[in-house]
Formats: structure tokens, sequence, C-alpha cells
């Protein structure tokens, strides 16, 4: 009866071994998709909202759209240079570069974007600028806590 027991438990330890690299895997080609999607569709709406709207005159009058960017735990997603492109990177995998339709800048030091994200389409003295920012920006966009101010934004 021991013998048995033993046996069952080294051939359940050998299953899950033998499962352990196909999860990790899975995990992984999940993770990879879901930092796609999120790229796809922040670059798919600066192009939008450059290609269709006119840039507004301040940040109260400028064309919107709103994102909820989920990015994976280990993954990142960010603006970066000049001209501006958008740089994802999975924990321990190359980074993807992909440039933008107009120059982008963030309220954060890094360029890193992750969860309730409003672009807004401005016009500046240095041309149009898609500025992202945290939270969902409702009405005339005057709740300072969730924007940050576009006078103080580098561009990254």
């Amino acid at each position: 009866m021991i013998v048995r027991t033993v046996l069952a438990v080294l051939a359940a330890l050998a299953l899950v071994a033998a499962a352990q690299p196909a999860v990790h895997h899975a995990t992984r080609t999940r993770d990879a998709a879901a930092l796609r999607t999120n790229a796809d569709e922040f670059a798919d709406s600066v192009r939008a909202l450059a290609r269709r709207s006119d840039p507004g005159r301040t940040l109260a009058t400028a064309p919107r759209r709103t994102l909820d960017l989920v990015v994976p735990d280990g993954a990142t997603l960010a603006v970066r240079g000049e001209p501006a492109r958008l740089v994802t990177r999975l924990d321990g995998a190359p980074a993807h570069r992909r440039s933008l339709a107009t120059r982008v800048v963030t309220c954060t030091d890094d360029g890193t974007l992750e969860g309730p994200t409003t672009l807004a389409y401005v016009r500046t003295a240095s041309g149009p600028v898609v500025f992202a920012l945290r939270g969902f920006i409702r009405g005339n966009a005057s709740i300072g806590v969730h924007a940050c101010a576009p006078s103080t934004v580098q561009a990254r």
C-alpha cells in the first residue's frame, strides 16, 4: 500500500513538472497579447485624434479619447522621444517600438502609461500635441487632481 502511495505521489509530481513549462508559456503568451492589445489601442487612438480632429486651443476644448490601459505585471507601456514612439516591454523580453502619428507627452517622469488615461489633442506653439493625462477627464477638464498642467509636461 505504501509503495502505491509513493508511486502515485511521484507520478503526480512528474505530471506537474511536465505541465509547468506549458503553463509558463501560456501565461507569457496571454501577457504579451494583453500588452499588444493595449499598445494597439493607444496607438490607434492617437492616430484617430490626429487624423479625424482639429487640435483644441485649450485642454478644455480639446478633442479627447479615454482609455483604460491594463498593463500586466512585469510589463511596461511607455512613450519615448522625438519623434514620438511607443515602447512596450514584457519582463525579460526585448522592447518593441512603434512610431506614433503625432507628438505625445505624459504627466509621468518616465513616460509610462497605465490605468485610466485620457488623450487630449491640443494645439501648442510647437505644433499639435496629444497629452496623455491620468484618469478619466470629464466635463471641462478643470479638475486638477486628474490632469497635470500641460505647461509643465515635458516631451519624452
